[in-house]
């Protein structure tokens, strides 16, 4: 089945401070991407649900929040805020990016937009295939997914990043209809000073392949220049994404899980490059 939402929704934050010159001396070439990552355990008790928020630190902006026991992972209007309801205990992790700039650069701001696209209720065991693409001049770095009661079955099956945004499989696995909403996170990639420098984030997409027998938790990591932001999986057969989460600087895990026997799988990781810097 594949139904598109009749509306979509773009909402575009910016970093409510413009970012101040870090405190080092540094030339054009000078490493300014710096990663910062935020993680809280959420204990809940049976039969409840507890919503958390998590907030990047000052001159941060979020870029992909993972929970993978999360049922719900949804971006905020807030360019620095994540928020995810849980209904059993897990951990939460919000990815987070700010520059260092150089004493030469001053008064420049990061940019993220969000795009939500409703998923319209699905039928036991129908998939449809949404495409959600971010405004222009803006890459995508994260995801979520917003389950709207607790006996929801709505599944990943697919998270495909493309040049432009994700496009996604999503599944009922439910006996009941089951309704929400998909959100993505988009960074604005170039940067300008007003005194002329300008600064390009350099993102690219990691692919791996992966043998499900049964259930499999696979571990990948980006290269050691590089940030691990947000992952994702291609569609196979009648495997399941059960959860997926960003650790230390350069890690990603996946909990996968096919119900007929072995299925070769491709998971992906968008790797953010941090040797990148100011220039005239």
């Amino acid at each position: 089945m594949k139904r598109r939402g009749l509306t979509r929704k773009i909402l575009r934050a910016t970093a409510l401070a413009a970012l101040t010159s870090a405190a080092f001396a540094a030339t054009a070439q000078a490493r300014v991407v710096e990663p910062v990552w935020v993680t809280k355990r959420v204990d809940v008790a049976q039969g409840q649900t507890k919503s958390v928020t998590l907030r990047c630190p000052a001159r941060a902006v979020a870029l992909n929040g993972a929970a993978p026991h999360a049922a719900s992972s949804i971006p905020a209007i807030d360019a620095r805020r994540w928020t995810f309801r849980f209904i059993r205990s897990g951990n939460a992790v919000l990815r987070c990016v700010r520059l260092r700039l150089p004493h030469s650069v001053h008064r420049v701001s990061l940019v993220v937009g969000t795009v939500f696209e409703p998923v319209f209720e699905l039928p036991p065991g129908f998939t449809q295939q949404i495409a959600v693409r971010c405004a222009s001049g803006q890459v995508p770095t994260g995801w979520g997914l917003e389950r709207r009661t607790h006996d929801n079955g709505l599944a990943i099956v697919g998270a495909v990043p493309t040049k432009h945004g994700w496009l996604f499989s999503v599944r009922n696995t439910a006996p009941i209809g089951a309704a929400g909403s998909l959100a993505i996170r988009c960074l604005k990639k170039k940067q300008r000073a007003p005194t002329g420098q300008h600064h390009s984030f350099s993102t690219r997409v990691a692919s791996f392949t992966e043998r499900v027998e049964g259930g499999l938790t696979a571990s990948r990591a980006c290269a050691s220049n590089e940030y691990s932001v947000a992952t994702g999986v291609s569609p196979a057969g009648d495997l399941v994404l059960r959860g997926t989460t960003l650790t230390g600087e350069r890690d990603a895990e996946w909990n996968l899980s096919s119900a007929t026997g072995a299925t070769a799988v491709q998971t992906s990781l968008i790797c953010l490059a941090r040797n990148t810097g100011f220039h005239r």
